[in-house]
């Protein structure tokens, strides 16, 4: 009995070298690859977004985190790139990344209520057909 423990343990310790040692799956490759591409493509849309809104820093920092423009243009980053809601209430000044959650929580897929000016308008419309 002893002996088929010892075989079974040998197959055993073979099989899992056999299936540790392979490489990761393709997908799983380019999750690296994939982050910083959203991240590239989150942090232009951020410039291209609050220049279209008429933000600079001084008035991104002053600006409620409910405003709807930084709501409008986080909802564009969180649904078209891999960016953290912690990266997004920092690089949008809103607070927080609770913050964040809440007001897209409460947007939905509703359209942003309020005035958004029509750059920022024309800006999120091209965003969303090109992703």
């Amino acid at each position: 009995m002893v002996l088929g423990q010892q075989s079974f343990a040998e197959k055993m310790l073979k099989l899992a070298k056999k299936t540790l040692g392979r490489t990761k799956s393709r997908a799983f490759r380019g999750v690296a690859l994939r982050r910083a591409h959203g991240l590239e493509r989150a942090e232009e849309w951020q410039r291209e977004g609050l220049a279209a809104a008429g933000l600079n820093e001084k008035e991104l920092a002053a600006t409620s985190g409910s405003d709807p423009r930084k709501v409008a243009l986080a909802r564009l980053l969180w649904r078209g790139t891999t960016v953290s809601q912690v990266w997004l209430a920092e690089r949008l000044a809103m607070r927080s990344a609770a913050n964040v959650s809440q007001q897209l929580r409460r947007v939905g897929t509703k359209p942003i209520i309020g005035n958004l000016p029509k750059g920022l308008a024309t800006f999120l419309e091209q965003a969303t057909d090109h992703d």
